[in-house]
């Protein structure tokens, strides 16, 4: 199971999803204050997203039904970013910097999406060529 580099992934891009509820930007954002939507679907979205990330994990025996559900977390990190990325822009706080310099929380905060995107990208690529490994393997039989 953790031989698997999609593992290595999936748990990456939960940890990721993870370490943005450690921010306080997404949370004492003008957003938060303005909308009372948008910290319940950023939770939600997160704690699903990151749930199934590391359930995902444990259908390594079915490769095919792992990749339907990366596949449908890849969605749901899309999602996610639109949700956070929309609040955001729509109370004129999308922003990387301000008069004193560049905000890292926020932009840490604005990038772990985009990274969780990319990792579940990479873990379903692996459970693809697993599955190809396999079908070849069987044809050789």
């Amino acid at each position: 199971m953790i031989q698997r580099i999609q593992t290595v992934y999936l748990l990456l891009g939960a940890l990721a999803l993870g370490a943005m509820g450690l921010f306080e930007v997404p949370w004492s954002d003008p957003a938060a204050q303005r909308y009372a939507w948008f910290v319940p679907s950023v939770v939600g979205l997160l704690v699903v997203s990151a749930g199934t990330a590391l359930g995902a994990v444990f259908l390594y025996e079915r490769r095919k039904t792992q990749r339907t559900v990366v596949y449908g977390l890849q969605l749901l990190t899309i999602v996610l970013a639109g949700v956070l990325y929309g609040g955001l822009y729509t109370t004129g706080t999308l922003t990387f910097t301000a008069p004193t310099g560049i905000l890292w929380g926020r932009t840490v905060v604005l990038l772990l999406p985009i990274v969780a995107y990319v990792l579940f990208r990479l873990a379903r690529r692996g459970i693809e060529n697993d599955i190809e490994l396999v079908e070849s393997v069987d044809r050789i039989r």
